[in-house]
């Protein structure tokens, strides 16, 4: 079944119509709300990727009706937690910028397995876009302060093409299996920084996954004053990403990638990249340069796993 409904009226109040299978289309216009969705198998389509807009004001330290802090897993505009969800043709945005002010603030929250999202646009600017699941420690640490669909450490999969996703520090992060195409990542100007404007990405992948994050003929591009960003850093040890054939702006930081401190997650990390019309002979020297058979293969297995259809 198919439900249209414009901004006056709750998304919320109609995915508790909805069913397996059904499709929710959202008319121009801007809805000042948080949603979950917990469905299988739906699809949330909006009109017009700048005229739709789902927006809400949470972030990190906010004190919430239980009178906690929100923590970053709670600030999010929208969760996606049933498998098979697909969005498309809309803008996902949490207000809370900049994060020099208010910190970690979530515009996506996406964890169900077979999640996709075509032609959307994510905005924030610390931690815009969650690719669940949790760590495992996380998981454990926030027993009985996360609902349990938060909870779950299952595996996900997830397809983001021709997407635009805004943030500055570790503005993709999680433990998914990603592939992100065509998309643009852009590097937002970020207030009070001490010498680095951000990191493109932190993942926490876990350790039997072979791959992590694929950002694949991606644009990734800066607003003005943008200097010095990373293109990824490990949040948890064998963290893993590969940008494949990206074009980059001069803001993108010769060596690459970070350690993360003096984690020591370079040890276990597991970063790639091959790009034949790029300069790589700066990057740190624990990335993994590919060659092109390399990158061919590892895009190859990277679409079998997602299940993305060239």
């Amino acid at each position: 079944m198919k439900y249209t409904i414009n901004a006056t009226k709750s998304i919320n109040e109609t995915l508790k119509s909805m069913k397996y299978g059904d499709t929710l289309f959202l008319e121009n216009g801007v809805y000042k709300e948080k949603v979950v969705i917990l469905i299988n198998n739906i699809t949330i389509e909006g009109e017009s990727k700048d005229g739709v807009i789902i927006t809400n004001h949470d972030w990190f330290t906010k004190i919430m009706p239980d009178f906690n802090e929100c923590n970053t897993f709670r600030t999010y505009t929208l969760l996606a937690g049933g498998e098979n969800i697909t969005i498309k043709n809309l803008t996902i945005e949490n207000s809370s910028v900049p994060s020099s002010r208010y910190g970690q603030a979530l515009a996506l929250y996406a964890e169900g397995d077979g999640f996709k999202a075509y032609n959307v646009a994510l905005k924030s600017a610390q931690d815009t876009l969650f690719t669940g699941p949790l760590s495992l420690d996380l998981i454990e640490r926030h027993q009985g302060f996360l609902p349990e669909y938060q909870l779950r450490g299952k595996k996900s999969r997830q397809i983001y093409e021709n997407c635009d996703i805004c943030g500055d520090v570790d503005f993709i992060f999680g433990a998914a299996q990603a592939l992100f195409i065509n998309c643009n990542i852009i590097s937002i100007a970020r207030e009070g920084k001490d010498g680095i404007d951000g990191f493109l990405c932190a993942p926490s992948t876990y350790q039997e996954d072979k791959y992590g994050y694929l950002f694949y003929k991606c644009n990734l591009i800066k607003e003005n004053g943008v200097k010095n960003v990373y293109l990824g850093r490990p949040w948890r040890d064998y963290g893993s990403a590969a940008f494949i054939d990206c074009k980059m702006d001069d803001h993108i930081n010769p060596e690459g990638f970070n350690p993360w401190g003096n984690s020591g997650r370079d040890k276990t990390s597991r970063f790639y990249e091959y790009n034949e019309n790029a300069d790589l002979s700066k990057r740190v020297k624990w990335a993994h340069i590919l060659n092109k058979d390399e990158a061919t293969k590892l895009v190859n297995e990277f679409f079998e796993l997602v299940g993305y259809k060239k």
